[in-house]
């Protein structure tokens, strides 16, 4: 029976694979747009290989939607960090070396992880194998990869041609593709636990709904009560009592209920600011109602988790 408890079931619904899948490819989406100046070929190429690696892990490990989300939600974190030293160290860099550079890694990895495809399944089902194989020293494959990435800032002061930035950037990619194919038994167990927590942290989320919504019905209650009275004060004015932009001008309701929201949560950007002493005071008195409100909420909500799980126990 014990064993039992140890072996982990990455097995799932068809509505939860496709759950998994969605949100991935969403994130995925966001990146490979926001990376790139243009909706151009190089966009193509990020979904391209994203999807196709994440296509690959379902042939691989079908079911396991833990593996998948987590894999392509590392593959967004990949993406945004090549760019950024793409852009920042390797900007005059040819087009074709960004995609090289960009999909090597993946490609190794993929393929490293489908000859050890056995191997990795077996031991993600079982939690001490696992975490036998993610103990601190194992990460230590991290550290050449972080020491590429900070030499390469040294770059800019080369003066290197464009062909030159080329192969430099394909060459350190590669490197870095054979750190990974190495390791890929370690980086997949990784990403396996990673998601096994991803799943917890979902399951853990659903269960605070029903009071995180009657937190925010009561907070946006308040918010539109002092829209209101925001407004109001305005129109009774005799002259305008807020400066929009730095100049006094009248607040429409849709500006009562964005100075309300900033007054409410105590961000205050200053685009919108109160100029007489009355709505100084009402916007001082939501600010504090705003924090008290916070501070009773969040105790609320801990204490319908602690009894949740008081009642769970006693149920079994």
């Amino acid at each position: 029976m014990a064993d039992d408890d140890k072996t982990v079931n990455i097995g799932i619904s068809h509505q939860g694979w496709l759950g998994a899948v969605g949100f991935s490819a969403v994130i995925m989406l966001l990146v490979a747009v926001g990376v790139t100046d243009t909706l151009g070929l190089l966009t193509i190429i990020i979904l391209g290989a994203v999807f196709g690696a994440v296509g690959l892990f379902l042939w691989m490990f079908p079911g396991s939607r833990f593996f998948v989300l987590a894999f392509a939600n590392s593959l967004a974190i990949y993406t945004s960090v090549y760019s950024f030293l793409q852009l920042s160290n390797f900007g005059a860099a040819a087009p074709w070396a960004f995609a090289v550079g960009y999909l090597l890694p993946i490609l190794v990895f993929l393929l490293a992880v489908a000859l050890k495809r056995d191997e990795i399944h077996e031991l993600s089902r079982v939690e001490e194998l696992r975490r036998a194989h993610l103990s601190g020293r194992k990460f230590i494959w991290i550290l050449p990869m972080f020491v590429i990435a900070a030499a390469s800032f040294a770059l800019p002061r080369l003066s290197l041609d464009q062909g030159a930035i080329s192969l430099v950037l394909v060459g350190c990619m590669g490197i870095i593709a054979i750190f990974v194919a190495a390791v890929s038994r370690q980086i997949s167990l990784f990403l396996i636990d990673t998601g096994l927590l991803f799943d917890q942290f979902f399951v853990q989320t659903g269960r605070l709904f029903r009071p995180a919504f009657a937190f925010f019905t009561l907070y946006s209650f308040i918010v539109i009560v002092f829209a209101m009275i925001f407004r109001i004060m305005d129109r009774l004015a005799t002259e305008p009592i807020f400066l929009v932009e730095g100049a006094r001008s009248a607040i429409s309701f849709s500006d009562g209920l964005y100075f309300s929201l900033i007054t409410m949560s105590t961000v205050g950007y200053g685009d919108i600011t109160p100029a007489g002493e009355a709505v100084r005071v009402v916007a001082a008195i939501e600010v504090m109602l705003g924090i008290l409100l916070f501070l009773f909420g969040f105790a609320e909500i801990m204490r319908y988790v602690r009894e949740a799980d008081g009642q769970s126990g006693a149920d079994k």
